[in-house]
C-alpha cells in the first residue's frame, strides 16, 4: 500500500478541510462550457469531480485520474451518482488519446508538487489539451522556506519549489499566473492558481 492510500482515509477529514475554499475558483478558472470534456490530474479522492460534473453539464465527460487506488475508492463514492464522470487508475507519465481522448480542459489541484517525475507529466497530459484548451493548476510554491515549508513536505511528501509554468512555457503554453491569499506559515509557500492556453 502507497502513502497515498493511507494518506486517502485522513485526507478529507484534515488536508481538504484547508483548501476546500479555493476550489469553486479553480474550478472557474477552467472557463467550461456545457458538453465538454475536462481531466482532473490526481483526482485524489474527488472533491474537484462534482463541481465539473455541473460545470459541463449531462452532456459532458469528466475524467478523474489518480494513480492511488485508496484515493479513488473514496471518489467512486463521491461520484456514485454522477453518471459523466469516469475514474481511472494511472501512471499519468503514460496517459495517452487512447486512453482518454482529447480534452478541453485539465485542471490539477495540489498535485503537480508531489507527482514523480512532475515534468513528464506536465509533457504527456498536455498533449492531451484540444487546441484553445486550458491548463489550470493551483498549488503551493515556496519562495523562502518557512518552518510549515517542512511539515508539508513530511506529510505530503511535496516539493513546494517547482515551476511547472516554466515547463508549460517550454512547450508552447501562454501562461498566466496569479497569487492567491493565504499564508506562507499556514501552507508551506504561496497559493497560486495558473492557467496555460494551448493556441
Amino acid at each position: 500500500m502507497s502513502w497515498y492510500d493511507t494518506f486517502a482515509t485522513i485526507y478529507d477529514g484534515s488536508v481538504e478541510n484547508v483548501y476546500r475554499a479555493y476550489r469553486p475558483g479553480i474550478v472557474a478558472a477552467m472557463a467550461l462550457a456545457p458538453g465538454e470534456r475536462a481531466l482532473d490530474l490526481a483526482c485524489g479522492t474527488g472533491p474537484n469531480l462534482p463541481l465539473l460534473a455541473d460545470a459541463v453539464g449531462p452532456g459532458g465527460e469528466v475524467l478523474g485520474v489518480d494513480f492511488s487506488e485508496g484515493m479513488l475508492a473514496r471518489a467512486r463514492r463521491r461520484v456514485a451518482e454522477l453518471p459523466q464522470v469516469r475514474l481511472l487508475q494511472r501512471d499519468a507519465r503514460t496517459l495517452t488519446a487512447a486512453d482518454v481522448g482529447p480534452v478541453d480542459a485539465i485542471v490539477s489541484t495540489l498535485g503537480i508538487s508531489v507527482i514523480p517525475d512532475h515534468e513528464a507529466v506536465l509533457a504527456a497530459t498536455w498533449a492531451l489539451v484540444a487546441p484553445g484548451g486550458r491548463f489550470v493548476i493551483f498549488d503551493i510554491y515556496a519562495e523562502r522556506w518557512v518552518p510549515s515549508s517542512a511539515w508539508i513536505k513530511l506529510i505530503a511528501q511535496a516539493d513546494l519549489y517547482r515551476r511547472p509554468w516554466d515547463v508549460l512555457e517550454g512547450l508552447g503554453a501562454t501562461v498566466e499566473r496569479s497569487w492567491l491569499e493565504g499564508s506562507p506559515h499556514v501552507y508551506g509557500g504561496r497559493p497560486y492558481l495558473m492557467v496555460a492556453r494551448k493556441s
